[in-house]
């Protein structure tokens, strides 16, 4: 069962973030943040300890992902059989799915020293479903792209305002 409150600001955070389309015509994730806070603060307050968790929850994620990029683990180093070029490509950790029902990320972070040979395939798998997904996007987006340059768009064009336009041109030619 979902929480009100947080089903509440979840509606909030998308009715402003329709409206900051509307008047700006983008959004930022930090004003969107600021405005739901400022207008429903009796909400925030009812679940202030938990907003602060998903907080630190996110804070964590990221140092984990940062730590994996920055941080280079000397014992990877000296991984017997990798050559040193693949050993500096290995991040020092990996997330791995979780089955876990109270794990609501769906992943735990582990050293690479330590993971098992499945967890490694496990990982695999998972990052490449992202990256078939990120490769999907980029297709679709270049696709727009190329469409809209087709139709004439420059630097400051609105996208669909140009693939809009060349629908009435090619229905008055019809």
């Amino acid at each position: 069962m979902r929480n009100p409150t947080l089903t509440h600001l979840r509606e909030a955070v998308r009715n402003e973030i329709t409206q900051s389309f509307d008047c700006f015509g983008f959004a930022k994730p930090r004003d969107i943040a600021k405005l739901v806070c400022t207008a429903n603060p009796d909400s925030i307050a009812a679940i202030g300890a938990q907003l602060a968790e998903n907080a630190i929850t996110d804070v964590a994620r990221r140092e984990l992902k940062n730590s994996t990029k920055s941080c280079e683990s000397s014992m990877q180093m000296l991984l017997p059989g990798v050559p040193e070029v693949m050993a500096r490509l290995l991040p020092p950790a990996i997330s791995i799915p979780s089955e876990d029902d109270s794990n609501d990320e769906g992943v735990v972070y582990k050293p690479l020293a330590k993971v098992t040979f499945g967890e490694l395939g496990a990982h695999l798998d998972m990052l490449t479903s992202q990256i078939r997904a990120d490769i999907s996007r980029h297709r679709a987006l270049t696709e727009l792209h190329d469409m809209a340059l087709a139709m004439g768009a420059i630097g400051d064009s609105c996208v669909f305002d140009v693939l809009g336009a060349s629908e009435h041109v090619e229905a008055e030619v019809a």
